[in-house]
């Protein structure tokens, strides 16, 4: 339908409307909420027949590209930092127990013992 024509009828049926409702036909009451709650206008489907799968292909590649640059980055990185070992670690552990540090509420306020 053309632009003119929608809006020809969108009138009408708002006239319509106006009535009591049972005095609509069941096609006119179909045409209201159609135009109310219609896919069409401010209501129309967001994304189209072809976007969805053009979307997933674009997050995979997405995907693929960011873990390739991670794995690149990765492969020509240094050695870890030494807070990383296993040793600092329990060495961090250990000075925090000394310390009454809390795990879940930070230091506590006494620091000394």
């Amino acid at each position: 339908m053309a632009n003119t024509e929608q809006e020809e009828l969108a009138t009408k049926l708002a006239e319509r409307q106006k009535l009591p409702w049972n005095q609509l036909t069941p096609n006119e009451k179909q045409a209201a909420w159609f135009i109310s709650y219609g896919e069409w206008g401010p209501r129309r489907p967001i994304h189209g027949k072809g976007d969805v799968t053009y979307i997933t292909k674009g997050v995979f590649i997405g995907l693929a590209v960011s873990l390739g640059l991670f794995a690149f980055i990765r492969q020509f990185a240094g050695e870890p930092p030494k807070t990383m070992t296993k040793e600092w670690q329990l060495k961090s552990d250990e000075y925090l127990k000394s310390k009454n540090a809390n795990p879940w509420g930070g230091y506590s306020q006494v620091q000394s013992k």
